[in-house]
């Protein structure tokens, strides 16, 4: 009888050594797909944070930017210089945080010419501001950003008035305050900006080569567009 029991015990031993010889290849089997599936996932998190990541990367730890715009400038209270004036400028940035910035522009206004009865005029201007720079929705490193901007500015207008009996050189130059509104937007290898700025003037220094009474550097406004591209030091 104890040889029918222990025959028994030998039979279920070598049943279940088989059983678990036969389900252990599929169970290393799912394994070895689940840890696959899982290192996938984890490889494609890491390209898609990335890539993700990619654009904004040049504006990351950045603290300074420069960059180029052309620029258009429309002028008030003037009764030749009545439309707008095409010119191109320089700009550079230097980053307080992702929100705010202090930003410093050059801009040189092509000569145009206006003709008013016998009174021809010739102007070119020659601008320079200093703005602080605040984003109101999103930050110097996302994909979009708005802000908000204000500061000061200096203008020189360089004339020349031609009658039938004189001709005029002079020039004129104004300090102004500006206020203005602009957008950003990440191009991945930089930014591209967009400006919408008003200026009113303030004081008034008339620097003639000729005597003569002249004409105030009115309030304008300025309309940009131009690249910015982050400096890393």
């Amino acid at each position: 009888m104890k040889k029918a029991y222990l025959f028994i015990l030998i039979l279920l031993v070598t049943d279940l050594a088989s059983a678990q010889m036969m389900f252990s290849p599929a169970e290393k089997q799912q394994k070895t797909i689940i840890s696959q599936y899982d290192e996938t996932n984890s490889l494609n998190e890491m390209m898609r944070r990335r890539k993700s990541r990619r654009g904004r990367g040049r504006g990351r730890g950045s603290n300074f930017a420069a960059g180029g715009s052309i620029t258009t400038m429309k002028l008030f209270e003037s009764a030749f210089d009545d439309k707008f004036r095409i010119g191109m400028g320089a700009n550079a940035w230097f980053n307080l945080s992702e929100s705010n910035a202090i930003k410093g522009g050059v801009y040189y206004f092509l000569p145009a010419t206006n003709e008013f009865l016998d009174i021809k005029n010739t102007t070119s201007y020659f601008q320079i501001n200093l703005h602080f720079q605040q984003f109101v929705a999103g930050s110097s490193k996302d994909d979009v950003g708005f802000y908000a901007f204000g500061g000061f500015g200096y203008i020189v207008n360089f004339n020349k008035t031609e009658t039938t009996d004189i001709i005029i050189n002079a020039r004129y130059t104004n300090v102004n305050i500006d206020l203005g509104i602009g957008a950003q937007f990440n191009l991945n290898f930089a930014f591209a900006f967009v400006e919408a700025q008003g200026s009113l003037g303030l004081l008034k220094f008339e620097i003639p080569t000729d005597a003569s009474n002249g004409i105030n550097v009115p309030s304008f406004m300025n309309f940009r567009a131009g690249m910015k591209f982050p400096l890393n030091f």
